[in-house]
């Protein structure tokens, strides 16, 4: 398949393509926000219990420095640096129910803070509050100073609208600030992919399946593309890599029976490079090396049972 396809070839994709995303393809909503450096998402308590670096120090350190910025955040729950410096804590623990209650406190006495409204925006996605997450992205964006994470973040706003066209853009702006950020790059290439743009997914799916620490996800994803397009021994091969060799065989039979393209020969050299282990941190933190919890179904429970599923949804 060259290119984007037209008439009913193109309906009878994006249709194929449509069904498998509610059922395998997952944005990384959460990554967005989640992946980076520590000192940018964590705020470490003075002295003693320092958390900067969880991934070094582990949780203990971190469950300190989340106690430290509880206490101060009791004494002045208005102060908006405490409040935030608190929420992205409890969200590397894990309690990101809690931290979205920090902020939207936080929100009321500090409506127009940068920092609030896209910490706050952001958690607000992962919780599918897409109109909240939308006014607050948009009020966080800051044009002298850009933020590839906000802007990623209004890219799958619109991704979660159907608006996949129009969230290219904004993916594309958040790449060039972030080259090779897995999140965006597995996001652009959704989004061209549910524009039955398959052929433009898959070297920015390549790029974000090669990077260190990334989980299977985005390696399914890579396996859905491959198959979109015909390379269905490629992409047996690849979902083999995080599914056990008859479940990923089935998958991409499965898959096959609804896409209905002539197999393509598999091509050797553009076989992906197997991925190293992911990097872990702190348990139920943000800063695992993977994907964060973006309410996208497991890679493991099989394509086609997931299909078969959304078939009887529709």
């Amino acid at each position: 398949m060259a290119g984007k396809l037209t008439g009913g070839s193109a309906r009878g994709m994006r249709r194929a393509v449509h069904l498998l995303a509610s059922a395998g393809m997952s944005l990384l909503a959460g990554a967005c926000s989640q992946l980076g450096s520590a000192t940018q998402q964590l705020a470490a308590a003075p002295q003693a219990t320092v958390a900067a670096k969880p991934a070094t120090d582990g949780r203990g350190e971190l469950l300190k420095a989340t106690e430290y910025w509880g206490q101060a955040y009791a004494k002045n729950p208005r102060d908006a640096q405490t409040a935030l410096n608190y929420a992205r804590n409890l969200k590397a623990l894990g309690e990101k129910r809690q931290a979205l209650a920090v902020l939207q406190q936080a929100s009321m006495t500090n409506a127009t803070h940068r920092g609030i409204n896209a910490e706050y925006g952001r958690l607000a996605l992962e919780f599918d509050q897409v109109s909240l997450a939308q006014k607050l992205l948009e009020q966080a964006e800051d044009p002298a100073n850009p933020d590839w994470r906000i802007i990623s973040a209004r890219g799958t706003v619109l991704a979660k609208q159907g608006r996949y066209r129009d969230a290219i853009p904004l993916y594309e702006r958040a790449l060039t600030l972030a080259p090779e950020q897995p999140s965006v790059l597995s996001n652009l290439a959704l989004a061209h992919a549910m524009e039955g743009e398959a052929d433009k997914a898959e070297p920015l799916l390549r790029r974000a399946a090669s990077a260190d620490g990334q989980e299977g996800r985005i390696t399914q994803n890579l396996a859905l593309v491959l198959g979109l397009q015909g390379k269905y021994d490629e992409a047996k091969l690849t979902a083999a890599r995080g599914l056990p060799a008859d479940k990923a065989a089935a998958n991409v039979d499965y898959m096959r029976s609804i896409v209905k393209l002539d197999a393509k020969p598999l091509a050797t050299a553009s076989l992906p490079v197997p991925q190293k282990a992911p990097v872990q941190a702190t348990q139920g933190g943000e800063l695992k090396g993977t994907a964060a919890d973006d309410g996208a179904a497991a890679v493991g429970s099989g394509w086609s049972t997931q299909v078969a599923t959304a078939k009887a949804e529709r």
